[in-house]
């Protein structure tokens, strides 16, 4: 289990205060920047309304509803993303029928919808309703990182949770408390984003941004060739090296303004420079973002686009 990062921490006493003095609203906007921590803080938050020592702040760990969250088997919970597609109403409607019954083993029962901007509008007008007319015994939680996004009646709904943005010093100190946190601390290059960056380990894809400095600084000495710089690209993995390849080019034109640049790039960056200069680095970034777009959208043969892209370089 992840300790829960120092800047999450002043927003969970928060919210278990309120709920120890039976004070807390039945809905929670938990906002904050991408990748702090928003949506593993609500998950904590979840598990606190659930448990059945109602006069406790926290969940206690031990009681059968805390047991079922464990197992993620909690037949009073309910979970919606919007992270990688959009949240569409009837989705909302569903879920809706289920919490206008009873509790059917604790004495709550809790909406949580992650990345809630991804509602279109009339799912967003379905929890509006909800909202309005609240089930008993019923929480709602809504997390994102765009909260102005949201319909502005959901938002005045809602008590306003707002993580703070960490600093880089913060989240480094943090990581080096989890398991391989020097690992993806030397992935700054790449973002600072903490739970970005857990995300990725979790998903077994940090492999991919560790190795690819040194294969860009190969590809522009002329040691190795596009083809093989692209060996074990996928469906399931092109986003991310376009990710990785865009953030170095970030980086480095960041670093011509004047920032310092990640010294895992200070070997990639006058050999980039060498062969690009500003305009051309400029040219590929944008290419890069309009690249991912069309991926997400279109049925494009990954590898061909990328080596398309990196043929360039």
């Amino acid at each position: 289990m992840i300790e829960l990062a120092p800047w999450l921490q002043a927003c969970h006493k928060q919210v278990q205060h309120l709920k120890q003095s039976k004070k807390l609203s039945h809905a929670l906007l938990i906002t904050g920047a991408d990748g702090v921590g928003q949506e593993y803080l609500a998950k904590e938050l979840v598990k606190d309304l659930m448990c059945e020592k109602i006069d406790q702040g926290v969940a206690c760990g031990h009681c059968h509803s805390c047991e079922l969250m464990a197992g993620e088997s909690h037949p009073d919970y309910y979970f919606l993303d919007g992270e990688e597609a959009t949240i569409k109403v009837d989705q909302v409607r569903q879920l809706i029928n289920k919490i206008n019954q009873k509790p059917q083993v604790g004495n709550n029962k809790v909406v949580l919808i992650t990345h809630a901007q991804s509602m279109n509008i009339n799912a967003s007008n379905a929890v509006l309703k909800a909202l309005e007319e609240p089930a008993d015994q019923t929480y709602f939680l809504l997390t994102s990182s765009q909260s102005t996004s949201l319909m502005p009646t959901i938002r005045s709904r809602c008590l306003l949770v707002n993580v703070p943005t960490p600093s880089q010093m913060e989240v480094e100190s943090w990581l080096q408390s989890q398991p391989d946190g020097e690992a993806l601390s030397a992935l700054f290059w790449l973002t600072t984003q903490p739970f970005r960056l857990l995300s990725l380990e979790k998903q077994q894809k940090t492999g991919i941004y560790t190795s690819l400095p040194e294969k860009i600084k190969e590809l522009m000495q002329g040691t190795t060739t596009v083809e093989s710089l692209l060996t074990g690209v996928s469906n399931s993995n092109t986003i991310d090296y376009c990710n990785g390849l865009a953030a170095i080019l970030h980086q480095c034109l960041c670093h011509s303004a004047g920032r310092t640049i990640h010294p895992v790039l200070s070997e990639v960056y006058p050999l980039i420079m060498q062969r690009m200069g500003i305009q051309a680095l400029m040219t590929r970034y944008q290419a890069l973002q309009r690249l991912k777009s069309d991926l997400s959208k279109t049925n494009l043969n990954p590898v061909m686009q990328l080596t398309h892209e990196l043929n360039q370089w």
